[in-house]
């Protein structure tokens, strides 16, 4: 299986590649499950795959939301914060009086 380069969940392509992948392992794991003697082990391979690659997705979602937590925390000077929410101002200002709008 080919790896797939996503790095964003709220991407429709990448949406539909997890639902994709859901549907698919769980279509593996009911064949798997149903058929206790004829199990086979091409299939148990392929639900593992379909596992990986969905850990993958995941692991690229996680990273990415970290470093740009990070990246928002570490970057930002505290006089681009918002003072009432916190929050990085899109678009701060600076009054000649030393105060943020």
């Amino acid at each position: 299986m080919a790896k797939t380069d996503v790095n964003d969940f709220s991407d429709p392509t990448v949406m539909a590649k997890v639902t994709e992948l859901k549907k698919e392992l769980q279509r593996l794991v009911k064949a798997i499950v149903d058929d206790d003697e004829d199990c086979s082990i091409e299939s148990i391979d392929e639900a593992k795959e379909k596992l990986c690659a969905l850990k993958e997705l995941k692991q690229r979602r996680n990273e990415r939301s970290l470093s740009l937590k990070l990246l928002d925390s570490l970057t930002c000077p505290e006089e681009f914060r918002c003072p009432l929410s916190k929050e990085l101002m899109r678009d701060p200002v600076m009054l000649a009086t030393g105060q943020d709008r």
